[in-house]
């Protein structure tokens, strides 16, 4: 069932939004919806973890490949 959300708005947000609803032709709770919609989306999953996902380069078998782990030993004795 549809809830209502009342949600306070400045100046600028204001403009920006009709100015957005006007040109896209879309009603203003539908840019709002959209908007969160994509927030909720891109801020689920792992939040904590998704800034060190792919943060590292190296080969992809790093981790199955002994060759790499005994080179990593000897440079580290």
């Amino acid at each position: 069932m549809p809830r209502t959300l009342t949600v306070r708005l400045n100046d600028d947000l204001t403009e920006a939004l009709e100015k957005a609803a006007r040109e896209s032709g879309v009603a203003k709770g539908e840019i709002v919806r959209q908007a969160v919609t994509a927030h909720l989306k891109k801020s689920s999953g792992a939040p904590v973890m998704s800034r060190y996902f792919g943060s590292v380069t190296g080969p992809a078998d790093l981790s199955t490949n002994k060759s790499y782990r005994r080179t990593w030993a000897r440079k580290h004795k």
